[in-house]
């Protein structure tokens, strides 16, 4: 294997153009062993204008020998929160794009955060990115803070509540990275200038809406959340929702949304009742059943204190989740890193099926986030992006974060 390895570089290095420059060539990718949802199969695939095709073009630019060479739909986060409004996004992105991370779903941003980084993603080597522009929320209600004390120069969230009267007067970020709905009539004020700003979804903060549905610091109330969810389907935006409880889930569920950015309870810190976030196994049926994607952010326990039984308590949901069928997808929402820290922690849980943890990288989170876009499978038609491992991800699925080289919209990238 590591001739065959230092055979396909060579071979790689004869055939690449500039990196990231288009050429519209027309490639043949011989002998490689190709993923198909249940492992892999030895194939040949063409690329013409940026496409898959199983029938060989009339010219063939440059055949390229895999070698036996394991080839697996590229990766995606359906909860980046560190390219947005982050001085250090470039660095980010280029992180992402050497894990092999093709697709980011941005769930909360600014317009001058979306634009910033959209001008970076304009450049093909960088991955794909959908925008939900600022999170919908009650008056004073979360993610108020998370950009009113930025907008106003804090950036320490410890020094947020020292300021708080301040900041609810200020309210910089209204209309920008968070929007208050209290009513129907507010509602209907804002709407228009919600889709002015093209959002590519919507995200909603359902946060013990049975208790705290409307008030300062939650989130929306229940009637307004179906307001808006019924508002964005009919102008066919998809609507991704926080979760604080277990009944927040499932009245996101009877709602009809179209994902979950994060599992009740994930931050919980272990002190009090913690029923009201456990998911019964009729959740997990109600889920699977209309196959909404659900971010699950376990890693996010590690950082809080007092859980002394989160990694046992993840360990089984996750394996419930798995054996539930339910949609599973990856996600980070951390400020500075990408989705290593969330695999990482699945895989230190010791109950990690490396096929279906594939499956939810290459295919799960990528399809939630472009639901309507041809990839995540090798078919014909498809978008020509995939990547090339160096081993079986499913022997080491730790090492497909580093390939021997990636294809993205038909180009090689090295």
């Amino acid at each position: 294997m590591k001739n065959s390895l230092i055979s396909l570089i060579l071979v790689l290095c004869a055939v690449m153009p500039a990196f990231g420059q288009s050429t519209g060539k027309t490639y043949e990718f011989r002998n490689g062993l190709w993923f198909n949802g249940e492992g892999f199969t030895e194939n040949t695939w063409f690329v013409v204008n940026g496409l898959l095709s199983k029938k060989a073009p009339e010219t063939v630019d440059s055949i390229i020998d895999l070698s036996g060479h394991w080839v697996v739909p590229p990766f995606a986060d359906a909860n980046c929160f560190s390219i947005a409004d982050n001085p250090n996004a470039e660095n980010v992105l280029d992180f992402y794009m050497n894990e092999g991370v093709f697709y980011l779903q941005i769930i909360g941003n600014t317009q001058e955060g979306r634009e910033a980084v959209s001008q970076m993603l304009e450049n093909p080597i960088k991955p794909d990115a959908t925008f939900s522009n600022g999170g919908i929320t009650c008056s004073l209600g979360y993610p108020f803070l998370k950009y009113e004390g930025p907008a106003n120069g804090i950036k320490n969230p410890a020094n947020w509540g020292a300021e708080y009267d301040r900041l609810k007067l200020s309210q910089k970020s209204l209309g920008n990275g968070y929007w208050f709905i209290d009513n129907k009539d507010a509602l209907n004020a804002n709407w228009k200038k919600i889709l002015a700003q093209k959002p590519d979804f919507i995200s909603i903060n359902l946060l013990d809406v049975a208790n705290n549905g409307g008030k300062e610091g939650k989130g929306l109330s229940k009637e307004m959340a179906k307001m808006i969810v019924k508002k964005a389907h009919k102008s066919k935006l998809r609507v991704v929702a926080y979760a604080e409880t277990a009944n927040d889930l499932r009245l996101g569920i009877s709602l009809k949304v179209d994902g979950f950015a994060n599992l009740p309870g994930y931050n919980w810190d272990g002190t009090g009742d913690g029923s009201k976030y456990e998911l019964k196994n009729d959740d997990l049926k109600k889920l699977a059943k209309k196959k909404i994607p659900v971010v699950t952010l376990f890693s996010h326990s590690q950082t809080v204190a007092g859980r002394k039984d989160a990694k046992e308590a993840n360990a089984e949901l996750l394996k419930k989740m798995f054996d539930s069928g339910v949609n599973i997808v990856m996600g980070s929402d951390d400020p500075q890193r990408t989705i290593r820290s969330e695999l990482n922690y699945w895989y230190s849980l010791g109950v990690m099926d490396n096929l279906k943890v594939l499956k939810v990288l290459c295919e799960n989170t990528p399809n939630a986030i472009y639901p309507k876009r041809k990839i995540a499978k090798f078919a014909n038609g498809y978008e020509a992006n995939f990547l090339v491992l160096g081993s079986d991800p499913i022997q080491n699925l730790l090492k497909a974060r580093i390939a021997v080289f990636k294809v993205k919209q038909g180009e090689i990238i090295k």
